[in-house]
């Protein structure tokens, strides 16, 4: 169903919402309410028909921008979704991804087969930080954003994460780069930015597709925008609904790539008569 905005007496998510308006490209906006989906061709690209049309878009673009404007919308009101297992060590999933992304980017022979693998200081270093600062601000998150934490000992956890969309849950695998964004890329000194930054953040998290299972990493690794069958049914039914219903898509759109015309379909059957 829409999204009702909450009420707010902050003059900064007044303005962050009447941009959204401001920006609104009417014909953009009835294209991707009056659009049929035709299928994903990419982790990033899909598909869809609209009357004698065929476009592709950025369901990736397409897909922030609407988490971004229902976070916006939802600010202060957002239900809490707990987390099992009784959350997640924010230090620790922190410190396992930057070792990892560490590794691969200098293809390290480090095996990874165990469930850790072994920090180094810097990485160790960076996760204290972003851990500090999440943890300064844990208060400010759940109250205007759902985003719980809890401390245990010297230890901080997540353990609730904002209900967006009903039915919809943000993937496991996305949530260590969620939160290390949350720490180093959030404006914490101006308030309009920092919230702003915050609502993207959660727009980016929110979007991203569901990774390869093991049959198909390899078909993945060779082409990093392959899309599986899982990913192709998470756009079909739940990132392009939300995108065609709730997204109130900004002019930009409109000549950035975001949304493409490839082809008057009345042209390509005339062409194919001709065949």
């Amino acid at each position: 169903k829409k999204i009702s905005p909450t009420e707010c007496d902050y003059e900064s998510i007044a303005k962050l919402r009447g941009d959204i308006v401001s920006r609104n490209h009417q014909n953009l906006n009835e294209t991707l309410r009056g659009a049929s989906f035709v299928g994903a061709v990419s982790r990033s690209r899909s598909l869809i028909q609209y009357g004698i049309d065929l476009l592709m878009i950025n369901h990736r673009e397409l897909a922030r921008e609407t988490f971004y404007q229902i976070a916006l919308m939802k600010f202060n009101g957002m239900p809490i979704a707990t987390l099992g297992g009784g959350g997640v060590d924010v230090m620790e999933v922190i410190r396992q991804m930057l070792q990892l992304e560490e590794d691969l980017a200098t293809k390290s022979d480090a095996t990874h087969e165990s469930l850790r693998v072994k920090v180094n200081k810097t990485n160790a270093t960076l996760a204290k930080q972003a851990t500090s600062c999440l943890s300064e601000k844990a208060d400010m998150l759940e109250e205007y954003f759902s985003i719980k934490f809890e401390r245990r000992g010297k230890s901080l956890f997540v353990t609730g994460l904002p209900v967006l969309l009903e039915g919809h849950s943000p993937q496991p695998h996305a949530l260590p780069l969620f939160l290390m964004r949350l720490a180093t890329e959030v404006n914490w000194m101006d308030e309009r930015l920092c919230f702003q930054n915050v609502c993207t953040e959660l727009g980016s998290y929110y979007s991203e597709p569901p990774v390869a299972n093991d049959e198909e990493e390899n078909a993945a690794t060779e082409a990093p925008d392959y899309i599986d069958d899982e990913a192709k049914a998470f756009v079909k039914h739940t990132l392009f609904p939300a995108i065609s219903f709730l997204l109130v898509p900004p002019k930009e759109f409109a000549t950035n790539g975001t949304v493409l015309k490839l082809a008057n379909l009345t042209s390509l059957y005339k062409v194919f008569e001709r065949c």
